[in-house]
Parts: structure tokens; sequence; C-alpha cells
């Protein structure tokens, strides 16, 4: 397949090109696609789809899209691409590319120089990036030539000439299902008046700023931009009213709710009777705010949760280019007039969870429904974190959503495209054999996660025993050596990991608080790595090693009562434990197979009755809670294990049920504080499935 772009925009950032296929014909032909940054593609002016399948630097997914004719036999493909050329985590920062060819009949009848190319100039380029972690916002100054375009109608867009150019190798295509495109329609709940009130603070991060961030971190300086949405949206505020007019006029706005999360791309029909400034401003949550109704805060999740369009006199059907998260949205018109119809969003879902379960605990249904909606947000083409700020597929979070996978789909298409990309990943800067903590993504800055690193050979033992994939597991020997040997390097005297460097990460608690010097935790996934290792490998070395550093970390960490986090040195330069404790530590112990309940029963015990209903300031003031991520999962998995399905099952409606009621699905915290809608947390339906079907007698 041909590579193409246009030579002279190569080097631009944020640049949209559209490459345009029109043809007469009674039957559907198909279009084989890869490009590069992001793509969506129209078929006679409607959404079909959006890519690419992410995948390591230097390849690119091929995929195969009928196009059907319209009722008088025409054919017209539109395919945007958009070269954000920036480093970010969720995808991976290179060139932009088209390839394609048209077939008819299995035969090519086409191909990438067969299209007509534009710059889409309707989208400002300049524009501030949407967040640390993801590429550009999205602002427009939209008129009827993008209707046009989209339609392979002629238009006033600036036709471009395409050059071949060495793109990436093209992988074949692979057994992933095209993602879930249906549409959620917005339910209006509130409207009102809006006006900018300019002094109210305004939320400046440092992908605005530029401050904090290393060399290298590609965004257009702030100086230079066409416009700062983020002030201009944070501006904005509303006050609802009794007026129920459905014309947006100036400085009024409707709020709109989609039931639940929701991930995909906002859609809406719109008439203008006259210029319009029409922004939405969306997040996961809406709080009451005096005067101000519903208060949404698009900088919650150190993001811009804001579009923008202007629009000129016509009648419009948009769709936005990026992926979004939200369950609140508010449509503000600071001036013209327009009337907004079928507002919603077409989703970006996992089409293949097709588990067959009910219980007749309605409770219980809502926290395993709200697990489900966020597995398939976030396992589309690869396993992550959080669908909105994020969008990067990172470990740790992976192993869980990949067990979830493997549940509710019955295979582990998504996790296998996850894990290739790290297989074809190319070594970064943070050392021989560190991998990164999340990709496909860009590391300029050296920062990993040593312990992540632990969980990508934990997973990989998983994987094998889910897939049977052998061969793939052998491919990836030398990543699982080249950790193992790099983690090596910081063993102590004891044979325990001592002062791991850049971003030791255990959870969002006061546990990674104790990271420094001899850190038990991750000597303990250590442990559970190395013998993973074993098993993949038949590396007897590894085996001996775990069992040794068992013994070590029971030695030194339990302190008759509990398990300590950390040990440090004195002045003598002994190792001394801490009196640091978290209920974290507690369940990493017991998670990894370290401590074992019958050599252990009174911890047991304690874990098992105290730390479910505790109040940490009275019982255990000395012991930390767990947050949701990671601490509180483990817990629920380890006493499925154990068979402790009440205790599972309540704790699941104590914690868990609040979520699912607020937001239809699961969180990254157990408060609003960050995502409220994580994929490690789709393994709560396996867990709550097993424990219930356990419970009642059924086999698991």
């Amino acid at each position: 397949m041909q590579q193409v772009w246009c030579k002279q925009l190569l080097k631009e950032k944020n640049i949209t090109l559209a490459f345009v296929y029109t043809a007469k014909s009674e039957t559907s032909l198909r279009l084989k696609l890869a490009a590069s940054n992001e793509y969506q593609v129209f078929v006679n002016g409607k959404f079909l789809a959006y890519g690419p399948m992410r995948s390591a630097h230097g390849y690119s997914h091929i995929r195969t899209y009928p196009l059907v004719p319209d009722e008088n036999g025409r054919i017209a493909a539109a395919v945007l691409v958009c070269g954000a050329q920036i480093n970010s985590y969720d995808r991976v920062n290179e060139q932009p590319f088209f390839a394609a060819e048209i077939l008819s009949s299995g035969q090519i009848i086409a191909n990438s120089l067969d299209f007509k190319a534009f710059h889409v100039t309707d989208r400002l380029q300049k524009v501030q990036r949407y967040s640390f972690q993801r590429t550009f916002t999205e602002s427009y100054r939209i008129t009827s030539d993008r209707e046009n375009l989209l339609r392979g109608l002629p238009c006033n867009f600036p036709a471009v000439a395409l050059s071949e150019i060495n793109g990436n190798t093209l992988l074949p295509e692979n057994s992933l299902s095209e993602p879930d495109y249906h549409f959620v329609t917005g339910k209006a709940y509130e409207q009102g008046r809006a006006f900018t009130d300019e002094n109210r603070p305004i939320y400046r991060d440092r992908s605005l700023t530029g401050e904090t961030c290393v060399d290298g971190f590609l965004r257009f300086d702030e100086n230079i931009l066409e416009e700062v949405l983020s002030a201009e949206a944070g501006k904005i505020v509303c006050r609802p009213d009794s007026d129920r007019e459905h014309r947006l006029t100036s400085n009024r706005y409707v709020a709109y709710d989609l039931g639940q999360n929701t991930s995909g791309f906002f859609r809406f029909c719109v008439n203008v009777f006259t210029k319009t400034t029409l922004y939405f401003l969306f997040d996961e949550i809406a709080t009451p705010k005096d005067g101000e109704g519903l208060f949404i805060d698009i900088n919650r999740l150190q993001c811009c949760n804001a579009i923008k369009y202007v629009f000129e006199k016509g009648n419009y059907s948009v769709t936005s280019f990026a992926p979004y998260t939200a369950k609140y949205v508010r449509a503000v018109v600071l001036e013209g007039a327009a009337e907004i119809n079928d507002f919603g969003m077409v989703t970006y879902e996992n089409p293949d969870d097709s588990l067959d379960f009910t219980c007749e605990d309605g409770d219980l249904m809502k926290v395993i429904g709200a697990a489900r909606a966020t597995f398939r947000q976030n396992a589309v083409d690869v396993l992550t974190d959080c669908p909105s700020r994020e969008r990067a597929g990172w470990l740790c979070d992976s192993y869980f959503t990949a067990r979830a996978e493997k549940f509710l789909t019955g295979e582990n298409r998504v996790e296998k495209n996850f894990l290739q990309s790290y297989l074809l990943a190319p070594e970064f800067s943070f050392g021989k054999g560190m991998v990164p903590m999340c990709y496909p993504a860009d590391h300029i800055d050296g920062v990993y996660i040593p312990n992540w690193a632990m969980w990508f050979i934990v997973e990989l033992k998983d994987f094998l025993a889910r897939t049977g994939d052998r061969e793939f597991v052998e491919q990836c020997r030398d990543k699982v050596y080249g950790i193992i040997r790099f983690l090596d390097c910081y063993l102590n005297e004891y044979g325990l990991l001592e002062n791991l460097e850049s971003w030791v990460f255990l959870e969002w608690s006061k546990a990674n608080e104790f990271v420094g010097g001899v850190n038990f935790p991750s000597n303990m996934m250590y442990a559970l790595a190395l013998q993973s290792a074993a098993e993949l490998y038949g590396d007897e070395e590894f085996s001996i090693r775990h069992k040794k550093m068992q013994k070590t970390i029971c030695a030194m960490s339990y302190n008759g009562e509990f398990f300590v986090d950390q040990a440090l040195r004195d002045r003598n330069h002994d190792l001394v434990l801490t009196n640091n404790i978290s209920e974290t530590c507690q369940y990493y112990a017991f998670w990894t197979g370290i401590a074992q309940r019958e050599d252990y029963p009174v911890l047991y015990e304690t874990m098992l009755k105290y730390f479910s209903n505790r109040d940490p300031e009275k019982v255990y003031p000395y012991v930390y809670p767990s947050n949701a991520f990671i601490g509180r999962l483990l817990r629920m998995d380890y006493f499925l294990r154990q068979k402790e399905y009440a205790t599972v099952l309540n704790e699941a409606k104590k914690y868990y049920l609040p979520m699912a009621q607020s937001t239809g699905t699961l969180w990254e915290n157990l408060t609003t504080i960050a995502s409220c809608n994580h994929g490690f947390s789709g393994y709560l339906a396996y867990i709550l499935i097993h424990a219930y079907r356990a419970s009642d007698g059924l086999s698991l």
C-alpha cells in the first residue's frame, strides 16, 4: 500500500487532511486503510469508523471497511487524518501518513494517490493540548464546506498535492473486532442564562504553560495560540431558569444527561439561524453549586473538557473528532442563535462483552453492570486506564482488565494487541531492559514505574494460562529476562530490592509514601514476578530466588502483628524496620502468596473482620487504609480465592454501589477526585459474579 502525505505539511503539528474518493457503483466496495496519527472515516456524509487500532512506534494496523452506495448508486468515502505529531500517553509520536486501497470483488481498483486530498482548515491548528497525557483540543470555524467535503461534493478547502513517503511497517489485519458505535441520546435536564465572568479563576495546567515539563514536551507555546479554550470556557457561568425556549440564543445554555458515563464522539444536528459560537462543556460528574445548577468542572481531571464551534448560518450534522468521556454536558451559546437536535454520543466501546448473567439482587446487578460498562469503554484496541484524560495502556491496570476480557468475551484479543505493542516497542532511555509504564506512548522524561514492569511478567504468565499462546510467550523471553536483569541491579545483601529509582508506585494511598529504602510490597511483587518467570520459562534459578525472597520478607517485614511496609538504613548503615504500616501492604503479602492464611491466622482474621468497616481513626489507627486502586481490589480478589463470598458481596455494595448509582461506571479512587471510569475495576464483574454463583451453591 502506498503511504502518502503532503510534504509541505509533513513537519506541521495538528494538521488535518481529508482524503476523498468517489465512485458510481451498484454494489458495495471495500476500503482497506492504514493511517497515523488519528483518523475518522465517513461514507456519504455519515460517520463510519475511528482509528487506528494503536500499535508500537513504527507499526500500523490495517483495517477494512465497507463502502455501501446510497440510493443513487453513489459512494463518497472521506477519511479525515489528523497528524498531531506530539508526544503523549495515548499514542506514539510519529509522522502522519495515509495508505489506502479500494477493492471491488477482491480486486484493487484504486490506491492512495487516487484519492483527492484537502487541507481541512476549519479546525484551528494552534490550540492547547487537551491534557498532559493526550494531544490537542478541538476548536472549529464551521461552514457548509465541511458538509460538502464529507459527501464528496465541491468545497473550498485547499487541495494539496500528495507524495509517497517512508511510513510505518503495516501489520496484517488482526482479529480485533470493530468497535461498537451505537448512539446514546442526551436528555435535556436544565436550561438557563450563560455569561462570562472575567474574575473567575482560570485553571492553568502544565500542558498549557509547559511548567515542570522536560525539554522536548511538544505543544504550541502559549503566546502563539489562536485561542486558549480553557480560559474561554472556564469563565463561563451558567444560571438555570424556567425558560423552556428550544432555541439557544445569545447567552443561553441547555444541559444534557447521557444517563451514565459514556465514551465516544459527541454528535448532534444543529440549525444555525445566524453566526453562532457554541461551546460544549462536559465531565463525568456534576455537583450542585449555589445559583449555578449542576456545576460541570471542565478541569476536574486536569484536562480541558471543552469543545468550541463557530458556525456560519446553515444546517449541520457534526461529530467530534476524538473520543471523550462524559455523563453531563452543557451546550452554551454566547452569541448567535441556533437549535440543537439529536444531541448525544456515538459510543467507542468493546463490542464483544457477551456474558449472559442476571440475578435477583438489584444492587449487585448495578455494580456488575457498572463494571461491565467500565470494561467496554477501556478495552477497545488496547487495555486503557481511563477513556478520558489519558486513554493510555497502563501495565498493572491491564492485568485486571485482561482477566475481565477473558471472562466477559471468552478471548483476550485486546490484551494480545496491547502486549504485542510491548513486544514491538523500541528500547527507551530508562536503561537496558526496563519497559514503559504505559504503551503505546512516548516517555521523553525518562520516567518509568519499576513495579509495573513486574506486573508485565505476572500478566504474561496469566496470558499464557488463558490463551495457551506459547509462541508469543517465547517471543517475549528477552523482554522478561531484560526486566529481571535491570531490577537485579538494585538487590542488596539480603537479596531484596533497595532504593528503586524513578516512580516507585504501589497505589493511591499513604502506602506510596513508604517506597524508599527497602519497600516490602515492591519486593513481594518482585518475588511473584520471579515465580512467574520460573513458570513461564522453566528457569529453576528464578524459583529458588522466589522461595528465598519469600522467607526473607516474612522474617524481616512481619513484626508479630502486621507486615511493615518499609525498612531504612540507620547511621551505622544497618537496615532497620520502620513503624510504617499500611493496609495495602497486608494485601500485597497475601495476594502475592508471600503470606499464607494458615501461617498468619490472626492477621488473616484481622483483615477479614476489621479492615472492611473500620473507622481508621479509631480501629488500628496506625494502619493506613487502602484506596480503590489497587489495595481494595487486591483485597476483593484475595478473599474471593479464600471463598469469603459474603464478605466480597457485602463490600461490593458498600464501596462500589454508590459509584454505580452516580456514574454507571467504577472509579480510580473511592472518591471522585480522579477518573470515574477506570479499566482495572472492570474486573469486579468477574469477582462478583463468581462470588454470587459460589454463594448460591453453583460451581465456579
